[in-house]
């Protein structure tokens, strides 16, 4: 993964979450990592972020997960109007417990998927939450490459909505308790 695109400092200045967009090889959008701060501890920001289990009820898209070991299956739902697309990937989920989560592919859709949140303390009673993500976009069949071809803006928005709704929806759980 890359390094942080903002200091703790940054992130508590600015006026809403920062967002940062990592580009591959090819110059397209590959990938983006979204900061927020959180008005709650590291313990307890950690025991959301941690939770595995409950990211089917927490996180958009996420419909299922399963866990054996250090391996999670996640399947995903992606919903038009009155149809849906199921698809799922596998990763290793590796931690270093209050800092950071790691899930890291193994197989499946989409295609070299990282996910990783951060935690870093920042002023009283607040921490700072970075989510990254970063997949294979092509990897998601013939409809999200027909749009793609059509309106290549949409990378933008699919990686960096990911990351921002992946923080937001663990910071607004851990604001919750």
């Amino acid at each position: 993964m890359p390094e942080l695109p903002f200091t703790t400092e940054e992130v508590e200045a600015a006026d809403g979450p920062l967002l940062c967009v990592r580009r591959g090889a090819d110059g397209r959008p590959s990938g983006a990592t979204a900061a927020l701060p959180v008005q709650a501890s590291v313990s307890n920001l950690w025991s959301i972020v941690s939770d595995l289990d409950a990211y089917a009820d927490r996180v958009p898209m996420m419909d299922k997960i399963e866990r054996e070991g250090d391996r999670v299956t996640v399947r995903l739902r992606f919903r038009v109007a009155i149809v849906s697309v199921t698809f799922s990937f596998t990763a290793l989920a590796t931690t270093e417990a209050e800092k950071s989560l790691e899930l890291r592919y193994v197989s499946g859709e989409p295609a070299n998927l990282n996910l990783r949140f951060q935690l870093a303390p920042g002023s009283e009673g607040v921490t700072v939450l970075y989510s990254t993500i970063g997949f294979d976009i092509e990897s998601l069949g013939w409809l999200v490459k027909y749009f793609l071809r059509h309106h290549p803006e949409i990378r933008y928005g699919v990686f960096t909505g990911s990351a921002f709704a992946l923080a937001d929806k663990m910071r607004e759980a851990a604001e919750a308790r």
